[in-house]
C-alpha cells in the first residue's frame, strides 16, 4: 500500500469527526491548491516500515470541544478505517491541533445603514 492511499484514507476519515473543522495545510499543499492541484490526502503523513503505518494529522478543530476527547475520535476511526482498508497495521496515530475555529458571529438583526 502507499504512503499516498493511506493519506488519503486517514485524511477523509479524520474530517468526519464532528469536532474536525478542517485539516490543516502545509505551505506546499497550499501552493499547489493556488494552482490548482487539489490534494485529497491534505492535512496528513505517512511514513510506512514494512507492513507498519504511521500517521500525522494536522487539525483545526471546533471551538468548544473537548480536545482529548476529539483526538481520541480521530486516532481510533483513523485506525480503524485504515486497517480495515488496507490491510496495514497501524502502529500510532498523531493528532496535531494547528489551530482553533471560532463560531461566525452572527449578524442576524444588526442593521447595516
Amino acid at each position: 500500500m502507499t504512503q499516498r492511499v493511506i493519506s488519503i484514507i486517514a485524511s477523509q476519515t479524520a474530517a468526519s469527526v464532528p469536532e474536525v473543522a478542517a485539516l490543516d495545510a502545509t505551505i506546499a499543499e497550499t501552493a499547489a491548491r493556488k494552482v490548482g492541484r487539489v490534494n485529497p490526502a491534505q492535512g496528513v503523513d505517512t511514513t510506512i516500515d514494512g507492513i507498519y503505518a504511521d500517521i500525522t494529522v494536522r487539525l483545526l478543530v471546533r471551538y468548544n470541544c473537548r480536545i482529548p476527547d476529539m483526538a481520541l475520535a480521530v486516532q481510533k476511526k483513523v485506525k480503524d478505517a485504515v486497517e480495515a482498508m488496507t490491510g496495514c497495521r497501524v502502529h500510532a496515530v498523531h493528532v496535531m491541533v494547528q489551530d482553533i475555529v471560532f463560531p461566525e458571529k452572527s449578524t442576524e438583526g444588526i442593521r447595516h445603514d
